[in-house]
């Protein structure tokens, strides 16, 4: 058997790409994905900073485990907009989302999260050591 041991000589073109991947993928519903995956990825921060398992994190959402794994590997068809919104409310997290199109058209997005990162200041509700779910005081 013939082992490799260096760089292949074969040459790699690799096209750096910005902006929009599902419109590069010629997805019709490209724009509301964008959107989507942005809110997505804060959702997804918020609950890695909080160190939250699937369970305690569908306790927290109010929704299924089975959701908040398909949330964590991006399933997107699963959630509207106005549910994702809904989620991101529900973890007590305040955002701003900017859009605008570029000079070519294309649409950019940008998801930014306003107050505290991983401790809520609501009235009423903390986070215990482990970051569990919300408890009444």
């Amino acid at each position: 058997m013939k082992k490799t041991t260096g760089p292949s000589d074969e040459k790699v073109k690799i096209t750096r790409r910005t902006g929009n991947i599902f419109a590069q993928l010629n997805r019709t519903d490209a724009d509301e994905l964008l959107r989507k995956s942005r809110i997505l990825n804060v959702i997804n921060e918020v609950i890695e900073e909080r160190q939250l398992n699937q369970s305690t994190a569908a306790q927290v959402l109010g929704i299924d485990q089975a959701d908040v794994s398909r949330l964590m590997r991006g399933k997107l068809s699963r959630f509207s907009l106005d549910r994702l919104m809904t989620l991101v409310d529900r973890l007590h997290v305040a955002i701003n989302l900017h859009q605008k199109r570029d000079a070519k058209g294309r649409l950019i997005v940008k998801v930014e999260r306003k107050g505290p990162s991983v401790r809520s200041r609501r009235p009423g509700y903390s986070l215990t050591e482990r970051e569990t779910p919300w408890r009444r005081i």
